[in-house]
């Protein structure tokens, strides 16, 4: 099989879903905000499975269900009451053991908006995100060695087999959820230290890269995801060192064992747009050597922002 046909089989994992047949022809519905009271117009936050919508209906007095949508009661229209009462939604939920992404519940929140600029709407427990079709952020960091500009390698974790999500595969340098209470940065900060043992120094600089995008689903639910990347310079002599039990080891390879390990069953398969951008920015993978990186592009920069207009 050729790359090109490859790559298009491992994006096709990754962008496996379409949020207009999840809705007609799944019975999915939009969770949108209540209505602002000066325009009546709703903010559209998140894609609701039928299942949880059946639950939803069971919560008069925090939710109103109809054949369009899922909408937050009008008293329930501030940060706080909206945090509350989603609380108090997903505990019920999952007491009841009904959902199997609630089985992971972290009692940590992730903030919700529909673009990253925006005061968050609310909080809600992590796990729940993908229940409720939630956007989701993240912070990915490539930590790779360069001798020169032609040769380069970098460095891949190979996660826990107690991992509550994709135990045992191949997996980024770093990366974690944007969680409550912390930026970016900070957050980068935070998981290199946890993940590889590592405290930046003086010489060590965290390049913003941008942002990596998909909308995929998994057993849990559905991820609108976008990953702000990182790149940093290793010096030759650095080895990683988790912290956290979060990683059972790492390994260093080249950009054409990269471009391998990604393209099988045994790498993460939502943090392959973080090694395909890699590969793509440091010019190991081109127009030349794989004529559709328009294509490829497109994939891993899906247009998130165009599920809430």
């Amino acid at each position: 099989m050729t790359l090109e046909n490859r790559l298009a089989q491992v994006l096709k994992l990754l962008n496996n879903t379409c949020v207009r047949e999840l809705e007609t022809k799944g019975g999915y519905l939009p969770l949108v905000l209540a209505p602002d009271t000066a325009t009546s117009v709703t903010t559209r936050v998140g894609t609701v499975p039928p299942a949880c919508v059946e639950q939803m209906k069971l919560y008069p007095h925090i939710f109103t269900v109809s054949n369009t949508n899922v909408a937050f009661n009008k008293e329930i229209s501030t940060y706080d009451k909206i945090s509350s009462a989603l609380a108090e939604f997903l505990q019920d939920l999952r007491t009841k053991n009904i959902f199997k992404t609630l089985s992971g519940w972290r009692n940590e929140c992730y903030e919700i908006r529909t673009k990253f600029s925006q005061t968050p709407f609310f909080k809600v427990e992590r796990s729940a995100t993908p229940l409720l079709g939630l956007p989701q952020y993240g912070v990915h960091i490539n930590g790779y060695v360069a001798k020169s500009d032609t040769d380069k390698a970098l460095w891949i974790q190979r996660r826990s087999k107690t991992k509550q999500t994709y135990p045992n595969k191949l997996d980024s340098f770093v990366g974690g959820g944007h969680s409550e209470g912390l930026g970016i940065l900070e957050t980068a900060v935070k998981e290199l230290e946890e993940e590889a043992g590592l405290v930046l120094t003086d010489d060590m600089r965290l390049q913003p890269c941008g942002s990596v995008s998909f909308l995929h689903m998994s057993d849990r639910g559905l991820h609108p995801q976008t990953e702000f990347v990182f790149d940093l310079k290793l010096p030759e002599s650095f080895k990683p060192a988790n912290k956290d039990g979060e990683v059972d080891d790492f390994v260093l390879v080249t950009p054409k064992e990269l471009l391998e390990l990604v393209l099988t069953e045994d790498y993460k398969t939502t943090s392959v747009p973080i090694a395909l951008d890699w590969l793509i920015r440091h010019g190991e993978l081109t127009v030349q050597s794989h004529p559709d990186i328009s294509h490829t592009l497109a994939e891993i920069h899906k247009p998130l922002h165009n599920l809430y207009l």
